[in-house]
């Protein structure tokens, strides 16, 4: 296991009880073919595709991905993790051609953005980040903005990091931590590779693995690379180790761009939340 990945007992959880409810802030289809995102795509990985997660593929074969945020709520909080593709205009809403809808989604689940307490960021991505803000201030003004350090110290000298996370720090939003961390009553797990600092979340009701798998098939194939991982080693250790966690708990895995949430089987265990844009897990 890797020094940097799931240490320390990684089925011991720091977590009190939630409810998760899933936000599909987008759709898309991926602007490269899927054997060039997924180096070593093979026709097996084709067919198992179609057969178990058809979801992800779209009409002409290519690769269909939805963008999710999750709201975790509790009798204390509303944490959001992940804030999707912004809207109209933004960085990520140009690249993919289209638009997010989180804010709708957040009304339509009862939730303000005054109410949210605390936005965990998986890791500083333009199409994770992307309702980070409101203009030039922070989206939800009374919220902690929660990113590892070894992310923000990685991003610093991007444009996302510029638009999406240099008001959030001048506002004073901005909370840099090191490791595995208690963050409003959910316990935040160093899982690196896909960037140097990404986390996931770990909840009583699933695993919140950001883009630690970015298709269902790296559920069945832990070792298939995505072609943007920074460190793709430590990126399949990242996988084996979320995916042996959800295998020893029993937990979901509900990733960013699979259509739904991953056993450490890797089959579906819940529907879409992309035809009406909210689903309790």
């Amino acid at each position: 296991m890797d020094a940097d990945c799931l240490t320390d007992d990684p089925v011991r959880r720091d977590t009190v009880e939630v409810d998760v409810t899933v936000l599909c802030d987008a759709v898309a289809v991926f602007p490269e073919p899927i054997a060039e995102a997924l180096p070593g795509w093979s026709p097996e990985q084709q067919a198992w595709t179609e057969s178990e997660a058809p979801g992800n593929v779209a009409p002409d074969g290519g690769w269909l991905l939805h963008f999710h945020s999750y709201l975790v709520t509790s009798d204390r909080h509303a944490v959001l993790v992940d804030t999707g593709i912004g809207p109209a205009g933004g960085e990520a809403a140009l690249w993919l051609g289209t638009t997010g809808r989180l804010p709708r989604l957040l009304e339509s689940a009862g939730v303000g953005p005054a109410e949210i307490d605390t936005v965990v960021l998986t890791h500083v991505h333009l199409d994770h980040a992307g309702w980070n803000t409101d203009g030039d201030h922070p989206r939800f003004a009374n919220a902690e903005y929660v990113v590892q350090q070894a992310e923000l110290a990685h991003a610093q000298d991007s444009a996302t990091y510029r638009n999406l996370i240099e008001p959030i720090a001048a506002a004073g939003q901005l909370r840099a931590v090191e490791g595995r961390t208690a963050v409003a009553g959910l316990t935040l797990l160093p899982t690196p590779g896909h960037t140097p600092g990404h986390q996931s979340v770990l909840t009583d009701r699933a695993v919140l693995a950001g883009d630690v798998l970015v298709h269902p098939a790296q559920a069945r194939w832990p070792e298939l690379v995505y072609v943007y991982e920074r460190k793709p080693a430590v990126a399949t250790t990242s996988r084996r180790d979320l995916l042996r966690l959800a295998a020893e708990t029993g937990l979901p895995i509900a990733a960013a761009h699979p259509q739904t949430a991953l056993s450490g089987q890797a089959t579906g265990v819940a529907g879409t939340a992309c035809a009406g844009g909210l689903l309790r897990l």
